[in-house]
Parts: C-alpha cells; sequence; structure tokens
C-alpha cells in the first residue's frame, strides 16, 4: 500500500492531464511552462525522455513509486525517463520543465534525484524554459544546454525525499502523521495501537528510511513546513500546527535538517 498525496488531503484535487506528450522530442532539449491553480494534481504518466522540473514560486509535490519527492524553489527534481510521476501542488505554483533527449542525458544516470539549485543552474533553467518551443538550434542554444547538463550533473542531491513503504505495523503510523504531524503519541503508545513492540517499530522505520521513528518524525514536519512558509504562514502559527513546543523550537529543527533558519532557507 502507498500512503499518496492524493488521500492526505479532504479537499479535492483537480486533476490534470500533461499539457505535452510527444510521440519524440522535436528538439534534443525542449522548454515548457505552466501556471498551476491551488490543489492542481497532473496525472500519472511516464514518457521516452528525461525531464527536469522546476517551481520558480509554491512547492511541488511529485510522486514516484519510490516514494514523494518535496520541491520547493531553488529545487529541482531529475527524472530519468520511464519514471511514472504524477504533480501535486496544494497552492499556486509557477512551474518550469526542460524535457531532455535521453541520449543527450545519459550521464545524469537512472535514478531520480531531488536537487538543489544554484543561482546559476536557476538563470540557466530560466533562459532555456524562456525559449519557443520552435526555437532554432544553433551554435549558441547548444552551449547553453551543454553547460545545463554539466551544473545538472554537479549539482548536490537534497534530503527532501520521503520513500514509501509496504510495511503494514508503520502504515498506520505514517498516515495518521500524514494527516496530523501534531501528533503527539510516542513510539512506545504506537507499540500498542500496531501490535509491535517499540523495539520493533524502530528497527521498522531504520530499515524503510534509515532513521528512527523520532528523527523521521522530525523530518515528516520539516518537509510540511516548507509549503507553509512557501504561503507566508507566521512561524509562529507553522511551529504550532506542526506540534513545535515553540517558535525557537521549530527554527532549531529545521536547521538540523536543511542547514539554515526557515527565512534564509526561503531567500537562498
Amino acid at each position: 500500500m502507498t500512503i499518496s498525496l492524493s488521500i492526505q488531503t479532504k479537499s479535492v484535487w483537480h486533476k490534470q492531464s500533461p499539457s505535452r506528450l510527444y510521440p519524440s522530442l522535436p528538439r534534443t532539449v525542449l522548454p515548457t511552462s505552466a501556471e498551476f491553480k491551488p490543489m492542481t494534481q497532473i496525472i500519472s504518466h511516464t514518457h521516452p525522455w528525461s525531464q527536469l522540473s522546476y517551481s520558480c514560486i509554491g512547492v511541488m509535490h511529485i510522486e514516484t513509486d519510490a516514494g514523494i519527492f518535496v520541491i520547493p524553489p531553488e529545487q529541482a527534481l531529475w527524472l530519468p525517463p520511464g519514471i511514472a510521476h504524477q504533480h501535486f501542488c496544494k497552492n499556486k505554483v509557477s512551474y518550469r520543465s526542460l524535457y531532455i533527449d535521453p541520449v543527450l542525458s545519459e550521464v545524469l544516470g537512472n535514478k531520480v534525484r531531488p536537487l538543489t539549485v544554484d543561482p546559476l543552474l536557476k538563470s540557466l533553467i530560466l533562459e532555456i524554459s524562456s525559449w519557443p518551443e520552435d526555437y532554432k538550434e544553433t551554435a549558441q542554444t547548444q552551449r547553453f544546454i551543454l553547460v545545463l547538463l554539466d551544473r545538472l550533473a554537479m549539482a548536490k542531491s537534497n534530503p527532501l525525499f520521503m520513500p514509501t513503504i509496504q510495511d503494514k505495523r508503520l502504515l498506520p503510523i505514517i498516515e495518521t502523521l500524514n494527516q496530523e504531524p501534531a501528533n503527539k503519541l510516542t513510539i512506545e503508545q504506537w507499540s500498542l495501537k500496531v501490535g509491535a513492540s517499540s523495539r520493533t517499530l524502530n528497527r521498522l522505520f531504520n530499515q524503510n528510511y534509515g532513521m528512527g521513528f523520532s528523527k523521521w518524525k522530525q523530518k515528516l514536519r520539516i518537509l510540511k513546513s516548507l509549503e507553509l512558509l512557501n504561503s507566508n504562514t507566521p512561524l509562529v502559527d507553522i511551529a504550532f500546527e506542526l506540534g513545535y513546543e515553540s517558535t525557537s523550537a521549530f527554527i532549531t529543527g529545521f536547521k538540523k535538517q536543511l542547514g539554515c533558519p526557515p527565512k534564509k532557507y526561503l531567500t537562498n
């Protein structure tokens, strides 16, 4: 069982098909852009080319079989060919995407990767995504594309990812905390509810997520905070909604996960 974003809210998702699907790419790199309204879901699809997904404004969630990737501004997601994926935009998103010929992008590997976008890479993405679909392939555009590929290969991966799990003992915990991140139940209290010892549950969290229950819960809260931050929700309200004892506790937890305070993160 997968806990999809599509069932993590009581609001209705407005489902759309991908706006552009081609039998083959008309260019080695094809720019696309879109403005997504709140509660937009781009239904699951695949394509035979690679894709770089980037948000100028707003936080996207992109779901694959591997799990859920959180894509705030200044981050991007690299999707190799043939990967089934769907987009969720809970709030308004200004979207930029580059479809890339798989031969050209082989150097970037065959695994989905969330990437940190530095200023140069951001400028390249915005420049190329502003080109018309029928742009002329010239020596100049080719140079832009080659530098883009170099910067993508150099880009650091980031931790904004929550893998999908299958263990039925963990699913009630994960589903509840997705809906109620402020939930205060301890691992010992959860063990009574799901019929497994706290030691077993922590072992399962480590097996599936590479961290114990407490650290997993902190990471989940921080991932959820990104959307609230991007919608300009005050820090005190975010801390309360996510179950922190104080604003300073939230800021400390955020810095431990992402290396800088919340406000600085959004202005990097």
